[in-house]
């Protein structure tokens, strides 16, 4: 069996962060979200993977090369127009060729019982394959997928009117003799009475064709939760799944020898230290917490519980941090962040942020992020001119190598655009396009002030 992992997208809901990489390799609890994918993979014994990319598809390759240190090999299929997720599968038959074949999004997290259920349901049923599913709250923001007593799928609708449902988790396994079906699908998903479909040749299309066919997909319920990383502040609250997950295996103090531990350093709990790290007299690390190579927690510092901190980052002193830090970055004196932080972030002294932050984000000095709306409502954010509502997260979205000046203050749900800067003193209450700046225009007055006002 091959491996197919879909990574093509322009991921136009994922902005601020689309438009320099590719959406799949944004980090997830500071991994790429398709590295997850690809260890899940070759965790369940499939060795042989394409991705399929397109838009920033050479961040793909850049990554990955031939896939030899991630124990596969690894192939990489162009779909120059996004045409759907069929497209991109009939696009990648020359590799799938004579193989049975799965198909797995870049864009989601699993946990590692997922796959195993999968491919131990492909090998006992018949007909064209397997389809991942889950039960959901929302049905409205997934396709449902309607299903038959005998667990076979009839037909899949996108986002139909509704709450609770069955839904697509876009993980399948199709035999090989599927493949010349996918080629046939049409190029719109069926939609509910009065709600007008996407457009796509996409694989929920397959579903309502094979089983004309007598040749139905079966539904294999999930085990847990598949998570879709679709929109910009996902990373962050799918990160703290992961990171959860992630503490239940670090039970024990992983120290390397090259690491330097104050010992007045304070660790409560299981940490992982990288090589030729350091951690500074009265820093107090909770665990599970996870710190990368050469690395420095200064003085004082205090790094939350299911934290990451990458390498060659600095921290402190006097900081405080909550979340998700990647390589080379600076959280400098007083300093308190809470959420996501790319790779080159630079935060100078006494700001509090929260939020998602893109590559190279650069924040001035005293610069402050809104963490509650004046009315205790739930953080919105504006996605394609939809308002949607960011469950579970606080903050602004702060896109790739935009920056502040001194003294500005973010409202929540904002996105600041990649490239855009926000000007010294800004209160900003709207989203910044990409590559404009915010500045503030003040009028001031010049008036005299002689020696005489001091000579009482």
């Amino acid at each position: 069996m091959k491996a197919l992992i879909l990574a093509a997208g322009k991921g136009e809901r994922f902005y601020p962060f689309n438009q320099y990489h590719a959406k799949v390799m944004f980090p997830l609890c500071n991994r790429p979200t398709v590295e997850r994918v690809v260890a899940r993979i070759v965790q369940c014994g499939i060795t042989d993977i394409g991705i399929v990319i397109g838009h920033r598809g050479r961040s793909i390759r850049a990554h990955f090369g031939d896939g030899n240190r991630f124990g596969c090999s690894i192939t990489y299929i162009d779909q120059p127009d996004p045409l759907g997720t069929a497209h991109a599968v009939t696009c990648a038959s020359g590799f799938i060729a004579g193989d049975d074949f799965l198909v797995c999004p870049g864009d989601v997290w699993f946990d590692d019982d997922v796959l195993p259920t999968l491919v131990s349901a492909f090998e006992n049923v018949e007909g064209s394959g397997v389809l991942v599913t889950q039960q959901v709250d929302a049905i409205s923001e997934n396709v449902r997928v309607d299903v038959d007593a005998d667990g076979r799928l009839v037909d899949a609708v996108w986002k139909p009117r509704g709450r609770t449902g069955s839904a697509s988790t876009d993980i399948f396994i199709f035999h090989n003799q599927a493949l010349a079906s996918l080629a046939n699908v049409p190029d719109v998903l069926r939609a509910q009475f009065g709600i007008s479909p996407p457009e796509g040749r996409e694989l929920h299309a397959a579903i309502r064709v094979l089983h004309r066919a007598g040749t139905p997909l079966t539904a294999v319920p999930s085990p847990s939760p598949v998570l879709d990383i679709d929109y910009p502040w996902e990373p962050d609250t799918v990160g703290d799944i992961v990171a959860e997950r992630a503490g239940r295996d670090l039970t024990e103090y992983r120290i390397a020898e090259s690491a330097r531990v104050d010992p007045d350093a304070r660790i409560a709990g299981p940490v992982s230290v990288g090589e030729h790290s350091v951690i500074e007299r009265d820093a107090y690390i909770e665990g599970p917490a996870w710190i990368g190579d050469h690395t420095h927690i200064a003085e004082g510092s205090h790094i939350a519980r299911h934290s990451a901190i990458g390498s060659h980052s600095l921290i402190g002193p006097y900081a405080k941090v909550s979340g998700f830090v990647g390589d080379d970055c600076r959280i400098t004196y007083l300093g308190e962040f809470s959420g996501t932080m790319c790779d080159g972030g630079r935060v100078t002294h006494q700001i509090q942020l929260s939020g998602v932050f893109g590559l190279g984000a650069e924040i001035g000095a005293g610069t402050q992020t809104g963490t509650l709306r004046f009315d205790d409502g739930p953080i919105e954010v504006e996605v394609n001119g939809q308002r949607k509502v960011a469950r579970g997260f606080s903050g602004v979205l702060f896109g790739d190598y935009a920056r502040t000046g001194v003294g500005a203050m973010m409202m929540p749900g904002r996105i600041i655009g990649p490239g855009a800067m926000v000007g010294a003193g800004v209160v900003l209450m709207n989203n910044v396009p990409a590559h404009k700046a915010v500045l503030l225009k003040q009028e001031i007055e010049v008036v005299d002030w002689p020696q005489r006002i001091y000579d009482r």
